[in-house]
């Protein structure tokens, strides 16, 4: 799992840029072409994560919600942000290292700062993630305004699909099983539509919490 995180962080950076990264797996993804999008990153770019050169619209599907009922990734209030993640509650590594340094960030803001950020967990792994269990999990990162949606495998795919973000079906559901999927988390802003993802093992805690206040701050996205 190491060298195929390695390899597949260096392929991302080297070759996509801001492309989809496939990570809690036992198998490489390839990258598709929604996810091949180029990005501005670098020292032409005042963020740490990809600025990219066509924004994502908002995920697709109506799913289960945590919060109860049913749900739909939103687009937030203006001069807000909504943090998008494809993950699950049983992967071993990449998944909680992602949402504990989210959540990190998240903390060191300002209190009025983080009433502005909401963070979606959509499930890659809709066989054992029910709505009680992704909140269970989800509390444990102290992210007060998010939520963890879940649905049929066909709407999760299709949905990941939408945004570049790719999602494998496990070849086995035995023992204790992982899902190969993107690693980047999505950044909304009011118009509903993500002009900044991250990779979030590539760069620091304090540069996503920068990048974050950059947002927050009203700064062009460029």
């Amino acid at each position: 799992m190491k060298k195929l995180r390695k390899a597949l962080l260096i392929g991302a950076a080297g070759i996509l840029g801001a492309g989809a990264l496939a990570g809690c797996g036992s198998s490489a993804s390839t990258a598709g072409s929604a996810g091949a999008q180029a990005s501005r990153i670098g020292p032409t770019s005042a963020y740490n994560g990809f600025v990219l050169t066509k924004a994502y619209s908002l995920p697709s599907g109506t799913f289960s919600s945590t919060a109860g009922g049913t749900a739909s990734v939103t687009a937030p209030a203006k001069g807000d942000l909504t943090l998008v993640f494809y993950g699950f509650t049983h992967c071993t590594d990449d998944c909680p290292t992602t949402v504990a340094d989210v959540s990190a960030a998240w903390r060191g803001l300002p209190a009025a700062d983080q009433k502005r950020i909401t963070f979606d967990l959509i499930t890659t792994d809709p066989w054992r993630d029910t709505t009680s269990v992704m909140k269970t999990w989800l509390d444990r990162y102290d992210l007060p305004s998010s939520q963890g949606l879940t649905a049929s495998w066909n709407v999760i795919h299709d949905s990941g699909s939408t945004v570049g973000v790719d999602v494998e079906k496990p070849t086995s559901f035995e023992g204790d099983y992982q899902v190969t999927h993107g690693l980047q988390v999505l950044g909304y802003t009011s118009d509903g539509k993500a002009h900044i993802e991250w990779l979030v093992e590539q760069i620091t805690v304090p540069q996503l919490r920068a990048d974050l206040e950059r947002v927050l701050s009203g700064a062009a996205i460029e």
